[in-house]
């Protein structure tokens, strides 16, 4: 055994223990007086951070159960104010009933003032519970309360957090369909009894009203909504007989609605489900205006006849109803036209209402006295044109003029094909053959072959229905049919109408075809005599074929009367014809759904191969709207595209009872503004507008007193569905508090078992580190004394 004097090994190494246990001793000591396992970082850092998060954790879900109380509070509040709307509904269903009855001898206004005054407070209550139009609630509501997990894209946030969609849960007057929609006639003007010069009795006593009605002692009107717009809207034609005051107007316009209702058609059934009623609307200056009122549908009203413009104020002097009469003026019926029509006549009629172009034929090998008595014919048995009211004159005797007429005040166009000698007056166009029986082609041949000779050749091209495009090509004696291919390949080319609808000529070797790359559709129309031309177009009779393009004016008398009050409705938006067959415009229109899902639906707007259903207006509503019913949904059935008309121009407009909507205007192809909008509308969402006012609910006639019960019936149902959605987001959130607490407990415990100390262990530790510290210090105080022993060898 070796003695050290200066090293002293035992002592070194007592004193590390000493220190080891001096520690162990203190982190214990911090443990029994903390209560906690980790008093710093050092302790155990993983532990530490893991412990924070779930500390972090409990700070949220703490904070999420007085947002889910807070929650819970809000819409117990609301269910509150919902029970007592009920009450509210059941009071206003008594009175309705009350008056509705046939035996009820007492003042029905007294019932409809206390009536009225319940709607009112049915309004001011779901405004103070924050479920009105706009309200505090109306929203989707996201209550954060915490614990989630992020999973299948679906963040940590969102699934942490309870949604509670209020927004279709309106219980306001308008939406639970006690106040509707309403078209009122012209503002300012007078149809009561007061009025000296324009009341009801005036009106129908007007010989020039009375005069311009389709079947005497009758006056129709025309209503579009969902169902029954464009060529399907309804005619209500309403028996005068009887009617002297506002009163009994009301009475027999509302008997030939619900008669209109019935006549089997798809359009009549949709009509009567909007249960339109019409009814009196006093302004504040005490004049009477009709209106039409509906509690469900967004409607449009338009007047048939002079009688019906005056009754809805669209007054020209007096008691008397604007003009609607729209004519068109074909030139004279000739008698050059020798023999019998070598081609197959194809009279188009577009516009004016129709849903479609109605094209008649007149078979080849006619007089031109033949000729007239089948287009009167066909135009009289027309079932298209006579629903439109279109009709047409001068067609007994050849010399005259024809002149067509639209009795609506609508703008129609008339053109035809295939009358080589323009016999009747309406140009020259060719037809693509001799028994072609299409108005218009993509490709046509001439039929004569070309020859060289120098000569000038014109002609006209309406290319898509639209106006004349005139073109001169000069050929020369030397000129093969190649060269003249090119030569009028190159004024094509120069024209930017041409050039848009991709027409273009070719050649077999012997004739010249022109066509289009397109599929857009067009006319030729040979303005050279046969005899003075070379490339084979020329007309056989004539001396010079005749282009005709009629389009009447707009009419500044015709007057749509919108529903205005208690509607959602879009911008109006021009609407320029689709020629070209590369111009394709989508319409996309958009509406959220009662659950709160978005629902849309895209139409397509062109005229080429595919569909040709955009060549007037009257084809693009017709188009829209048939997409629209045809799409079977509930929501989107509720919006219809109307004709509206500025006093310049007639516009497309979009309309619903729906609280709002979207609509997307896609541009055409070449960008050149064809379809829906100007350039700048084009490309471009628009989101419809609500429009103040409105009907409400009335009950001081017997009549509509009965509408205002199932009104009523309607609205406790839908009060009903409202208070389910509040019902089912308390109950979401209760089970929401119920899991955060479950969360708050477990986490807590989780945190707890990492975070704190084990006191029954750290008091054992405690006196273990004593019993260590006090052993260290004895072996160190010997281990210190060893080099004593040294001493002992030196003083022997």
């Amino acid at each position: 055994m070796a003695f050290q004097i200066n090293t002293n090994i035992p002592s070194l190494q007592a004193q590390e223990y000493l220190r080891v246990n001096s520690e162990f001793q203190g982190k214990t000591i911090n443990r029994v007086t903390s209560g906690l396992r980790i008093v710093s970082s050092g302790d155990d850092a993983a532990g530490l951070a893991i412990a924070n998060g779930f500390r972090s954790d409990l700070a949220v879900l703490t904070q999420g159960v007085r947002n889910a109380n807070d929650g819970i509070s809000t819409l117990q509040i609301a269910d509150g104010g919902i029970n007592n709307i009920s009450k509210l509904l059941d009071r206003a269903r008594s009175l309705a009933t009350q008056s509705a009855s046939g035996t009820f001898s007492g003042d029905r206004s007294v019932l409809n003032s206390e009536f009225q005054s319940v709607i009112a407070e049915i309004d001011r209550q779901a405004q103070s519970i924050g479920l009105d139009a706009n309200g505090a609630f109306a929203k989707n509501l996201s209550v954060f309360i915490g614990g989630g997990r992020a999973n299948n894209g679906i963040t940590s946030t969102a699934n942490g957090s309870v949604g509670v969609d209020l927004s279709r849960s309106l219980v306001d007057a308008k939406n639970l369909g006690l106040r509707g929609v309403q078209s009122v006639g012209i503002s300012g003007t007078d149809i009561g009894a007061g009025s000296s010069t324009t009341s009801v009795q005036q009106i129908l006593n007007n010989t020039t009203n009375s005069g311009s009605q389709v079947q005497q002692g009758y006056t129709d009107f025309f209503i579009s909504g969902p169902g029954f717009a464009g060529a399907d809207k309804v005619k209500v034609s309403v028996n005068l007989s009887g009617v002297t005051d506002t009163g009994t107007l009301v009475t027999a316009i509302n008997a030939a609605l619900e008669s209109a209702g019935t006549s089997g058609t798809q359009a009549a059934t949709a009509l009567a489900n909007a249960n339109i009623q019409a009814t009196i609307n006093t302004d504040s200056t005490g004049k009477k205006q009709l209106a039409f009122t509906s509690s469900s549908t967004s409607f449009q009203v338009q007047a048939g006849d002079r009688t019906a413009n005056a009754l809805l104020g669209n007054f020209t002097s007096g008691s008397t109803g604007k003009n609607l009469t729209q004519t068109v003026t074909a030139g004279a019926v000739t008698t050059a036209g020798t023999g019998t029509t070598a081609q197959n006549i194809i009279v188009r009629i577009q516009g004016g209402g129709l849903a479609s172009p109605v094209d008649l034929q007149v078979n080849s090998g006619a007089t031109t006295a033949q000729a007239l008595t089948s287009l009167s014919s066909l135009i009289a048995n027309n079932a298209s044109l006579q629903a439109a009211g279109i009709s047409a004159s001068g067609l007994t005797a050849v010399g005259g003029t024809i002149t067509f007429t639209s009795a609506r005040g609508e703008a129609l166009s008339v053109s035809a094909l295939g009358d080589n000698q323009n016999r009747l007056g309406l140009g020259s166009y060719l037809n693509a053959t001799a028994s072609g029986t299409s108005f218009e082609y993509t490709s046509i041949t001439a039929a004569a072959a070309f020859t060289a000779a120098a000569k000038t050749n014109t002609f006209d091209l309406s290319i898509g229905g639209g106006t004349n495009q005139t073109f001169s090509v000069a050929i020369l004696g030397t000129d093969t049919i190649a060269i003249a291919t090119q030569k009028i390949n190159d004024v094509l080319a120069a024209n930017a109408s041409a050039r848009s609808a991709g027409i273009y000529a070719s050649n077999d070797g012997t004739s010249i075809t022109i066509q289009s790359s397109n599929s857009t559709a067009f006319r030729l129309n040979a303005t050279t005599a046969a005899g003075s031309e070379s490339i084979g177009f020329g007309t056989a009779g004539a001396a010079a074929g005749s282009s005709f393009a009629s389009v009447a004016a707009d009419s500044t008398n015709v007057a749509f009367f919108n529903n205005g009050g208690g509607s959602a409705v879009s911008t109006s938006f021009v609407f320029n014809p689709i020629v070209n067959g590369q111009d394709v415009q989508t319409v996309t229109l958009s509406a959220v759904d009662s659950a709160g899902a978005t629902q849309s639906l895209a139409v397509q707007l062109q005229n080429n191969g595919t569909a040709r259903n955009a060549r007037t207006i009257d084809e693009a509503i017709a188009t829209i709207n048939s997409k629209l019913q045809q799409s079977n949904n509930d929501t989107l059935n509720k919006i219809v595209a109307v004709k509206d008309y500025d006093g310049t121009n007639y516009k497309i407009r979009f309309q619903s009872t729906l609280q709002n909507f979207n609509v997307s205007i896609g541009a055409a192809g070449t960008g050149s503004a064809a379809g829906l909008g100007t350039s700048g509308q084009q490309g471009v969402v628009y989101a419809s507008e609500a429009v103040t006012g409105g009907s409400t609910a009335d009950i001081s006639t017997a009549d509509l007193a009965s509408a205002a019960v199932l009104s009523l019936a309607d609205a406790v149902a839908t009060l009903g569905r409202a208070q389910a959605v509040v019902g089912r987001g308390q109950n979401q959130l209760n089970y929401a508090v119920n899991l955060a607490q479950s969360q708050l407990s477990n986490v807590a415990a989780a945190e707890s078992r990492i975070r704190d100390a084990d006191l029954a262990s750290e008091a054992a530790n405690l006196s273990k580190a004593q019993i260590l510290l006090q052993a260290g210090v004895a072996a160190l105080a010997q281990a210190n004394s060893a080099p004593q022993a040294v001493l002992a060898l030196l003083r022997g």
